[in-house]
């Protein structure tokens, strides 16, 4: 017979529809050492057929890391749209781009450079 376990103490940071996405955000907390796991992880091809948030993948950290995984993904999240403009034409570009997506020019240089 089992042994009860000691009961979790873990509030959700991050949920969505798209698991993909849950699992990103996960190796993001992981690479900066906060434990966490998904629960609800099925359930999205129900999406549709139950109400959409039963259907959401959700990610768990334990009580002692809220603070810090919370931190982290904000982080990401503003990282992931910071656009830039560019030094010749002004064009605003994605954070990661190294060149122009609409003239082709170096992100990295000045307009006069």
């Amino acid at each position: 017979m089992k042994r009860p376990q000691a009961p979790r103490h873990e509030t959700v940071v991050f949920s969505s529809l798209n698991l993909a996405t849950v699992h990103l955000v996960r190796s993001t907390l992981t690479r900066e050492g906060i434990p966490s796991r998904i629960r609800r992880d099925h359930l999205g091809p129900l999406a549709g057929e139950t109400p959409m948030d039963d259907a959401r993948a959700e990610l768990l950290v334990p009580d002692a890391f809220v603070a810090e995984a919370t931190a982290v993904i904000d982080a990401a999240r503003q990282a992931d749209v910071s656009d830039r403009p560019c030094p010749a034409c002004g064009e605003a570009n994605p954070a990661t781009f190294e060149i122009c997506w609409q003239c082709g020019a170096d992100l990295d240089e000045d307009a006069d450079g």
